[in-house]
């Protein structure tokens, strides 16, 4: 997730790293946006204590690609051989969830740890081993990535006993009681044009509308999390106010910044089950991440949901008076075709967002615009060498990935800088690049409509 979200929490840890107890405040601009719904790529770990979240393997390559002195190498003798390792500080990661806190940037709590308390190391073949981190430095303990050049899944090396060594580590279990979050005082907030709704989840678990009931989402490795949800029924929320129509926009907002669109047509269908802002899961109020509140879809059929429609950390849900347009974005490949919907592009764009100012020579005007780098959308394409681009009308250009992979600076735009829909002359995506890029590929123009993308 090579996005500035995790170039900001890349930073952060390398002050956990130079620092025992280390803070910075959070910034709250369009680029500090989190992955409130979509989950990473590679290996993951589980991370359970005051609060539970997790890390993928994708995520600590953007750390590591971004500030590459967080990765330190180590050289240890086991069995009378010597290897070496490049490991990041187990601290770093504890950071994550040693505390109630789960906006950025994170802080290892180096006071607590010295004070006492249980970790448990978990491997993928069932192993597990538990030590009292009182008992150890924290500055001693290291998740190792690779062994003697080679990758590898991660592993606990250190200054710590052998049976610590966890191979194929993935679980850390924190002995440390999570929050209650009924006296968290977190407050949701409803606006529909100038009106505006503050709840307590009390209130809403009070709410004539307060259902329970079954429901599923699949995340991006086609791994399904099926609960029973409780929570209110949200086109019934918004009804106590306005109607919800079928061509209108419902905006949901997370505590990091994270936005979903959805039509009121797809709220609307409730044939397969109700949509619900779900803030109970199995009997217990949700953490604040993947809580305080997620959308599921719920009902006696147990309807599924993918996971990036299952907006998780939600703070806000908007409606303002602007139609929902919809529309799809066709990938094309020797393995066939990939059809990517605008939720699934809006993700995308949140998670990875990038604005740049695009010079428009017949205006002589720098227009800003916000989207996803165009390499991005090729992540499940490694071995490709070039990319057609086609607008609805025909036109089109062909560019060489060697000159889009990484290049931030070259974008499939969704919205203008300040988040403002496109022209319908432009609608619904364009390629815009910064007028002071490092790489501006050969052949680049600008293609408004885009509906098409050959990748070769």
């Amino acid at each position: 997730m090579h996005n500035r979200r995790w170039m900001l929490i890349a930073a952060v840890i390398a002050l956990v790293i130079l620092s025992s107890c280390t803070s910075l405040e959070r910034q709250n601009t369009v680029d500090a946006v989190s992955q409130a719904t979509p989950e990473g790529v590679g290996w993951m770990i589980t991370l359970t204590g005051v609060r539970s979240d997790e890390i993928y393997e994708s995520d600590i390559d953007a750390w590591i690609e971004y500030n590459p002195d967080m990765l330190r190498e180590f050289s240890f003798e086991k069995k009378g051989e010597t290897r070496i390792y490049e490991a990041i500080p187990l601290s770093a990661i504890i950071a994550i969830c040693d505390d109630a806190d789960g906006s950025m940037p994170y802080t290892f709590d180096k006071e607590l740890w010295d004070s006492g308390y249980d970790i448990t190391l978990n491997s993928a073949d069932g192993y597990a081993a538990t030590f009292d981190t009182a008992e150890f430095d924290s500055e001693d303990i290291y998740i190792a990535l690779s062994q003697d050049g080679e990758k590898t899944p991660p592993m606990i090396i250190g200054e710590i006993g052998g049976q610590f060594w966890i191979k194929e580590l993935t679980t850390i279990e924190l002995s440390l009681a999570p929050v209650v979050l009924e006296e968290n005082g977190f407050e949701f907030i409803l606006e529909i044009g100038d009106l505006r709704s503050v709840y307590t989840l009390a209130e809403l678990q009070a709410h004539p509308h307060y259902i329970e009931d079954t429901g599923e989402y699949k995340n991006s490795h086609d791994i399904i999390f099926s609960h029973i949800w409780g929570g209110v029924k949200l086109v019934d929320l918004i009804g106590d106010t306005i109607a919800l129509t079928a061509d209108q926009t419902v905006t949901i907002v997370s505590t990091d910044g994270y936005e979903m669109d959805y039509s009121g047509q797809q709220l609307l269908d409730q044939a397969d089950g109700t949509w619900i802002l779900a803030f109970i899961e199995d009997g217990e109020y949700m953490p604040e991440d993947p809580g305080y509140m997620r959308l599921v879809k719920v009902g006696p059929k147990n309807p599924q949901i993918t996971g990036h429609i299952s907006a998780k950390m939600i703070k806000k849900v908007f409606i303002e008076d602007v139609s929902f347009k919809d529309f799809t974005l066709t990938l094309e490949s020797v393995d066939g075709s990939e059809i990517l919907d605008r939720q699934t592009i809006q993700s995308g764009v949140t998670t990875h967002k990038s604005v740049v100012g695009y010079y428009h020579s017949k205006s002589d005007t720098v227009i800003e615009y916000m989207g996803i780098p165009l390499y991005e959308l090729f992540s499940h394409y490694p071995e490709y060498k070039s990319v057609t681009i086609e607008a609805a009308d025909g036109f089109s250009i062909t560019l060489a990935a060697e000159q889009l992979e990484g290049n931030t600076d070259v974008i499939l735009a969704m919205y203008y800088g300040d988040g403002g829909e496109l022209s319908e002359r432009e609608q619904p995506l364009v390629i815009a690049w910064d007028q002071d890029a490092l790489m501006i590929p050969e052949g680049i123009k600008a293609v408004r409509n885009v509906s098409r993308m050959i990748i070769e």
